[in-house]
């Protein structure tokens, strides 16, 4: 059980009791607890056997009562008990524009909405304008975040599948009748959004007894994961039943559905194989193979390994996260695959955040985070003066931090530290600052954080404006998408690559699990442009420091190499990059 699995319990009870209409202290005490234990850099665990979490503030003795209950059950009855009252579903009234939480709470108690079936149909009935403060334009929100929504109904990204994994796996890992398991299908090619978990088991001995020891671990581990054993029809199945193959269908986090193969030592890579790719193309496999079913397949490639069924294929080994769309077939017989930037290649990390704006830790102690992960250079870019709610720098206090941020460059040894701004891109694409405050900053990330109903005439050429100031050299999450949640603003981003290109601009993957941006398809795009990706994380405490991985699992899926990514390259080189548009 991870630290974030804890505090989503706690922020999805905080969102329970705001929807509920309960007192606000009780809503904050929950919200504070999940902001603490997601920023904690030690385990929950570790802290409740040594008695310190107590200590810390804003952690109470019911919130640890809780959490050790977490902990020992994968649940707490105060959040069932409010999941069996009001439904899981009604949380996502608070991912919808144009709805917060007052207007949730009178949704819920005055109107007994409680999903977003009946909340459409209130939609569709003009009953949802009758209420005060709902007016055209935000009923206009309202439907294209519901619109929205319901397309990604169901689905999961990548983050939360990897913690629903994580459980998995160790329950997996208690059942002696199992040798062997991988993940495949959605997970195994690292989506950014996620429709299913996919897992390929090999048996000990006999299949259907594996099957049953299976099915019986899930129910009985010690830290059961909410499953059921499910026939539902959303559950993925991409190969026949054959006697060598066996399946359980599951139904997890509130139904989401899991697939597990369970087969023989034999036909264990070759399962993994053709339930990895998309069936776009896996359908190329067979226009090369000229097997029209999988079964042949299954036949054909028993006790291969995948480099040996690629091999027999005749192309080079195919990475899994390139297995999505079929060009990297033909690419692949053609020997022609890029080699895929690895996570240990990031030298530097360009977007960061600290607590002298909306980051849970001190400057001093990120910095050591960096240094723990063996980074050459770190940037320091907190918020501008526009992001008020960030507690965004003016240009006095970030004057002042440059100050410090050199002075503590001078005082560490083993990095170079680079003193920045996220500096937010205002309504005619002019910045925050001026450029005699941009020209004293080693980095420049220009972001868009407010006025997202613009049209996409007006935010491309708001954007494009900030492309175009000489010192702006990253533009940071470059849609403001979050995924599953909300769709980026509207842009022409064939605009606004074919400006980052003509300006030597830096386009921006964000890790955050929740945007991922740019996506792949525009990565790609940008990439053919010639335009320079950075892979930063954009964290705001220690943990976030890790969402590298997540950058780079894009960057990987886009098809770059290590040399498309300017934060893979040594300090020097990087700072004539970023620099050059200054001369």
């Amino acid at each position: 059980m991870k630290n974030i699995e804890i505090s989503i319990i706690f922020k999805n009870i905080a969102k329970l009791l705001t929807i509920k209409g309960e007192p606000g202290f009780r809503i904050r005490s929950y919200e504070k607890a999940a902001d603490i234990i997601s920023d904690l850099a030690e385990d929950v665990s570790i802290l409740i056997e040594e008695g310190k979490l107590q200590s810390i503030s804003g952690i109470g003795k019911t919130i640890e009562e809780k959490s050790k209950e977490i902990l020992e059950t994968g649940t707490c009855q105060a959040y069932e008990k409010l999941i069996a009252e009001m439904g899981v579903e009604v949380l996502d009234l608070l991912n919808l524009k144009g709805i917060g939480g007052k207007t949730a709470s009178l949704l819920y108690n005055d109107f007994g909405i409680k999903n977003l079936n009946q909340l459409s149909d209130m939609l569709e009935s003009g009953k949802l304008q009758e209420i005060k403060g709902i007016g055209k334009k935000t009923m206009e929100t309202i439907s294209v975040s519901l619109e929205f929504l319901n397309t990604h109904k169901g689905t999961r990204i990548l983050a939360r599948c990897l913690d629903v994994v994580a459980h998995l796996s160790e329950i997996i890992n208690a059942c002696d009748a199992v040798n062997r398991f991988e993940l495949t299908g959605d997970v195994r090619r690292l989506e950014e959004i996620c429709q299913s978990i996919e897992i390929v088991v090999e048996c000990q001995d006999n299949i259907v007894e594996t099957q049953s020891a299976l099915i019986d671990t899930f129910s009985t581990h010690k830290q059961p994961l909410q499953t059921e054993i499910s026939n539902d029809e959303n559950c993925t199945d991409k190969i026949p039943s054959l006697e060598s193959i066996e399946k359980i269908h599951l139904l997890v986090d509130n139904g989401f559905p899991v697939t597990v193969y369970l087969c023989i030592a034999e036909d264990f890579e070759s399962v993994l194989f053709l339930t990895t790719p998309t069936n776009e193309h896996l359908a190329e496999y067979r226009n090369v193979c000229g097997q029209s079913e999988s079964s042949d397949f299954l036949i054909a490639s028993r006790d291969k390994t995948e480099t040996e069924i690629f091999d027999n294929l005749e192309m080079s080994f195919i990475p899994p996260e390139l297995r999505k769309y079929p060009d990297s077939v033909a690419l692949a017989c053609d020997d022609k695959l890029p080699v895929l930037i690895d996570y240990n290649d990031l030298r530097g990390d360009l977007h960061t955040h600290t607590d002298w704006s909306d980051g849970a830790h001190i400057m001093e102690d990120m910095v050591a985070a960096a240094i723990k992960r063996e980074l050459e250079y770190y940037a320091i870019t907190d918020h501008s003066v526009s992001s008020f709610v960030a507690n965004g720098l003016d240009q006095e206090r970030l004057l002042k931090q440059i100050e410090y941020v050199h002075r503590l460059d001078e005082e560490t040894d083993g990095i170079k530290l680079l003193a920045g701004s996220e500096v937010d891109i205002l309504r005619d694409g002019s910045l925050d600052f001026s450029d005699d405050i941009l020209v004293q900053l080693d980095i420049v990330v220009a972001s868009v954080h407010s006025l997202f109903t613009l049209s996409e005439t007006e935010m491309t050429k708001r954007v494009i404006r900030a492309i175009e100031n000489p010192y702006v050299m990253i533009i940071g999450h470059p849609t403001g998408r979050l995924l599953g949640r909300r769709k980026g603003y509207p842009i022409n981003l064939d605009e606004v690559i074919a400006a980052a290109s003509e300006n030597k601009t830096v386009l921006e993957i964000n890790g955050s699990p929740s945007r991922l941006d740019l996506g792949p398809e525009y990565v790609r795009k940008a990439k053919d442009a010639g335009v320079l990706i950075a892979v930063n994380t954009d964290a705001h405490s220690i943990p976030e420091s890790e969402r590298y991985r997540y950058g780079v699992n894009v960057a990987r899926r886009s098809g770059l190499s290590k040399g498309d990514v300017v934060n893979t390259y040594p300090i020097e080189k990087l700072l004539q990059i970023l620099h050059r548009n200054r001369n």
